[in-house]
């Protein structure tokens, strides 16, 4: 029986290992690891956005809304972590920032937002004329 080892697999490839390390390096450092989880759900009166911003508080999240898209801002200071010397770090607050395209219909002067055991509720309501409305009979005469 024969059994093939590889020391490096990458070293076969056609593009070099250092390139692979250099991307990784770079993911690592945008946080896309880092962004909050998003519920969206929708009813006939409104749409509603849940986002799992545990550790933050109110003070450090921000909303804005412009031109149908929504950013949710979340900012820390990374610098609180700075003279801790940890021998295990599994978890650790880092600002993000997420963005959420909202249809035209919806009545931008009246989203609110809830903040309770972090969770981040943000209820965008629907325009009056665009809400679904129950049947209604017609008489013939």
């Amino acid at each position: 029986m024969n059994l093939l080892r590889f020391s490096k697999p990458l070293n076969y490839l056609s593009f070099p290992e250092s390139a692979i390390n250099q991307f990784l390096g770079d993911l690592e450092k945008e946080n896309c690891f880092d962004i909050p989880l998003a519920n969206i759900s929708e009813t006939k009166e409104n749409f509603k956005i849940e986002l799992s911003v545990a550790g933050f508080s109110k003070d450090q999240i921000g909303i804005q809304y412009q031109d149908n898209l929504l950013l949710v801002k979340g900012t820390s200071d990374d610098k609180l972590y700075e003279n801790e010397r940890y021998l295990s770090r599994e978890f650790g607050l880092k600002s993000f920032i997420r963005r959420f395209s909202i249809p035209k219909t919806v009545d931008s002067e009246q989203i609110n937002a809830l903040f309770t055991d972090g969770i981040l509720t943000i209820t965008i309501p629907k325009k009056e004329e665009v809400k679904e409305k129950e049947p209604k009979d017609i008489i013939i005469n």
